[in-house]
């Protein structure tokens, strides 16, 4: 299995397309900064402890995992299927911890959904990758 990972972050398409997933991972790590520093939706004292966490855990797993996809690393590929299976769980399991209104729901549904996409890209590339 890591043997035909490794392939497949030789072949073209797939090299760009980690590139493409560093710099949006990479994007992500940002707004959690952001969020840390307090220029994200709520200001820090009225953020959930939840929402503080979340953002400082993500915030240093997209970062690592930025790097390791620009770098078209197995451990950066791990990193990436652990960020979205974590962010899977504590977002359907969990949802009333970090979503408050409908609007923070639908916003959290749609992060689910383009990590889906992003999961089904990368299948199709795995899975086409000579």
């Amino acid at each position: 299995m890591l043997e035909n990972t490794r392939q497949a972050t030789e072949n073209f398409w797939m090299s760009i397309y980690l590139r493409v997933l560093a710099i949006i991972i990479a994007y992500g790590a940002s707004v959690h900064l952001m969020n840390l520093l307090g220029f994200g939706e709520v200001t820090e004292g009225a953020r959930p402890l939840t929402w503080t966490v979340g953002d400082i855990i993500y915030g240093l797993l997209d970062t690592v995992t930025a790097i390791g996809l620009w770098q078209k690393t197995i451990w950066g590929i791990v990193c990436f299927f652990t960020a979205i299976a974590s962010q899977f769980v504590i977002y359907t399991v969990f949802i009333d911890y970090f979503a408050f209104t409908l609007e923070q729901r639908q916003t959290i549904y749609g992060l689910l959904g383009t990590e889906i996409i992003l999961l089904l890209i990368f299948g199709l590339l795995f899975v086409l990758k000579k």
